[in-house]
């Protein structure tokens, strides 16, 4: 079955490599409809974060940004699936860094860095995008996919540009043995899902919410005195982004515990409330309820 998925896999890729963009977001809004309209994707996940989000919208705003967000969700999808053919110059062109040096100022002076993202607009493009300009190694925590061929060939396509993929669960062991090597690096973290355990879990203020968050970005960073930055991806035009990179902490050793967290969520909320559509509406941001 593994080998099913994979050869289908590579042969939607296969296909996507001759699809132009104009057709390709024509798709996406077909997708679009019939996600939210006909199959009924997650929609009461989807309504239920706005409303909780912007109780001050009336129902009819609701409703737009929800319509709205399943085409960024389906533009994010198949601009990834043509992403696994696409020239790297051309991956590149769609998503440039523009500040990188906020970056580079630490990793010439021998220091690595968090980057804190999120899954907003194209998350994907930027694995791709941002390594080359950065004046060390960029390492990727990501959540492996359980088909391992498709795995595989997944994050064979994302590194590319040279991203070093590692699981999840190895974050603290590869940060740990990449700091006492002394290499200088970018990690980088998605760090805007629920934990997956209450008692470790970061509580913060998120869209007017008490919010349990992922407490990682925040205890590796005071950890391995890490400076974090945020990295914001910003949609110019359909197809076109642009990632901005922002101080959260420049000197985590003096930070308190869930400072950075409560950083962080901040950043991410007054992003979000700026243009609400294009982040993920569709998984349950407010699962979790404090005892």
């Amino acid at each position: 079955m593994q080998w099913i998925g994979y050869l289908l896999t590579r042969l939607v890729a296969e296909i996507f490599r001759f699809i132009p963009f104009r057709l390709l977001y024509g798709l996406s809004d077909g997708l679009a409809f019939l996600l939210r309209a006909v199959v009924g994707y997650r929609t009461d996940v989807v309504y239920d974060n706005l409303r909780r989000a912007f109780p001050e919208k009336t129902q009819d705003e609701i409703k737009q940004i929800a319509r709205a967000s399943y085409r960024n969700l389906m533009d994010v999808t198949l601009e990834t699936l043509k992403s696994y053919t696409m020239p790297l110059a051309e991956i590149q062109r769609r998503c440039p860094p523009v500040n990188p040096e906020l970056v580079n100022q630490y990793l010439d002076r021998g220091q690595s860095v968090i980057l804190a993202g999120s899954h907003y607009n194209n998350w994907e493009y930027t694995g791709i995008s941002m390594p080359p300009a950065f004046h060390g190694a960029t390492v990727t925590a990501y959540k492996p996919i359980s088909n391992r061929l498709i795995d595989t060939y997944v994050n064979w396509t994302r590194a590319r540009t040279g991203m070093v993929l590692i699981s999840m669960d190895s974050t603290f062991a590869v940060i740990r043995q990449r700091e006492r090597e002394q290499q200088p690096s970018v990690y980088v973290l998605l760090s805007d899902q629920s934990p997956s355990s209450k008692k470790s879990a970061h509580w913060v203020n998120f869209l007017g919410r008490d919010t349990a968050s992922l407490p990682g970005l925040d205890v590796l960073a005071r950890k391995f005195k890490l400076p974090v930055l945020y990295y914001h991806v910003r949609r110019l035009k359909r197809g076109f982004y642009e990632v901005e990179y922002f101080d959260i902490c420049a000197n985590p050793a003096e930070a308190a515990e869930a400072d950075i967290t409560r950083d962080y969520a901040r950043r991410l909320e007054g992003i979000i409330r700026e243009k609400p559509e294009n982040w993920l509406w569709s998984h349950k941001r407010w699962k979790m309820v404090r005892e």
